[in-house]
């Protein structure tokens, strides 16, 4: 579960140069904290094999995982587009100098604001999501006079194994278009067709998250191909691009199965080739969407323990300086993490469940978890919460949101400072 640049000296967890709990003293905890080296070399792996001879293949990195102004800087330096979910999104974006044209916006529901700040800011694709937006999308178009390029989100009920929260592709999913419902793809067809400004360049597919085989991609692709030769033969209109979305899965314990990058995207181009050659097809742009894969198990989150708790029932509790506020997946997936106690690695273990300080039962980090017995101000370390928990962050109980650092061997960036009381009401109205 370690990262690359972790190593235990002195019976104490460090992260390059560093030991925990010198980087809890200097910028307090919670905190959020990234080892740059493994994150880098995980975009490595990813930009060194997702490429092909016939096919400009992109690597998209979902920024919903988690997205800030320096971690935009590492993508730009390879050449990673990125995907936006929001106006917001757009704007960090932006702000932080990345090329707009290298942005893919996504969203079942994006506002007409968000929309036309798209257009605006001229993002490389708009992934239209339902028969409404794009009827919306061509409006103003015709208004503005705009060409926009787009992409259609379709479900091809591909089932990924994965936690029924996080499978976006079945039936009934509130994402996309149903690959089988004739009439409604019929119906966007026919927009695109009569629309001057917004053209169909393909589709976008997302079958799930947290996907341990590669195996999954391949039937995506085995039915995405089947379902452009279909569209291609029956409303003559080439199709040039497909996103085949993301879902790569990584380690939170040592039992969990993580995803070969190598083996999964050599199994997407193959399959590509043998579907599309099959068929008679010949797109020129392939995309895939990793964010979890990139950032989640780069990241870990370190916890100040200041009190211990033994029940009548007999369940030992390590209370922490954080929660739910910072880490709400386990509450909402009952999403399972590694903890150890990096003030003291080794020692007389025990069993404790890692408790949040909100008043909410249901504030657990983490349940009976064996690590070594834990003292006032012991810092433990939560791994693999790179994705997902800052972008999820939230004030509940008034908490304010950890700072972010990158550790990068022997330097550390301050990539987000700690909230501050002050930034709790700095929104509010204190004029009645």
């Amino acid at each position: 579960m370690k990262t690359k640049t972790m190593q235990i000296k002195d019976n104490k967890l460090y992260l390059g140069s560093f030991s925990l709990e010198e980087l809890a003293d200097k910028f307090g905890t919670p905190l959020y904290v990234y080892d740059e080296v493994h994150m880098r070399n995980k975009i490595s792996r990813y930009v060194n094999n997702f490429k092909d001879d016939k096919y400009d293949c992109k690597i998209v990195y979902a920024t919903k995982a988690f997205l800030a102004p320096y971690l935009v800087q590492i993508l730009k330096e390879y050449g990673v587009y990125a995907d936006a979910v929001s106006g917001g999104d757009l704007y960090l974006l932006e702000q932080s100098g990345y090329p707009m044209n290298m942005v893919v916006l996504h969203g079942n529901n994006k506002s007409i604001a968000e929309l036309e700040m798209a257009i605006e800011k001229g993002v490389g694709y708009i992934v239209v999501d339902n028969v409404s937006e794009l009827q919306d999308l061509i409006e103003l178009t015709n208004k503005r006079k705009t060409l926009v390029k787009t992409l259609f989100r379709v479900n091809p009920g591909v089932e990924a194994h994965t936690h029924t929260f996080i499978q976006t592709s079945l039936l009934d999913s509130k994402f996309g278009e149903s690959i089988f419902d004739l009439s409604t793809i019929d119906q966007i067809m026919m927009l695109y067709k009569n629309s001057q400004y917004v053209t169909l360049d393909g589709f976008h597919a997302h079958i799930g998250s947290q996907i341990s085989d590669g195996k999954s991609f391949v039937k995506l692709v085995e039915v995405m191909a089947k379902f452009i030769k279909e569209v291609e033969d029956k409303y003559q209109m080439k199709m040039s691009t497909l996103d085949l979305g993301g879902g790569f899965g990584i380690k939170y314990l040592d039992d969990d199965k993580e995803i070969n990058v190598e083996e999964a995207v050599k199994l997407i181009l193959d399959a590509v080739h043998q579907e599309f050659n099959g068929l008679g097809l010949s797109i020129k742009n392939l995309m895939i969407e990793p964010g979890r894969s990139i950032v989640g198990d780069s990241g870990i989150t370190i916890y100040r323990t200041h009190r211990i708790k033994h029940t009548y029932a007999g369940v030992e509790y390590a209370f922490i300086d954080g929660g739910m506020p910072d880490n709400i997946r386990p509450s909402l997936y009952q999403a399972k993490y590694t903890v150890i106690n990096a003030s003291r690695v080794e020692g007389e273990k025990n069993v404790y469940n890692i408790a949040g300080k909100c008043c909410e039962s249901g504030d657990m980090i983490a349940k009976g978890v064996e690590i070594t017995k834990p003292l006032c101000d012991d810092i433990l370390c939560v791994f693999s919460t790179g994705a997902y928990c800052y972008s999820m962050s939230m004030n509940y109980n008034g908490l304010t949101r950890p700072g972010v650092i990158f550790v990068n061997e022997d330097k550390i960036t301050e990539a987000i400072r700690k909230e501050t009381y002050e930034e709790l009401v700095k929104t509010c109205n204190f004029k009645f």
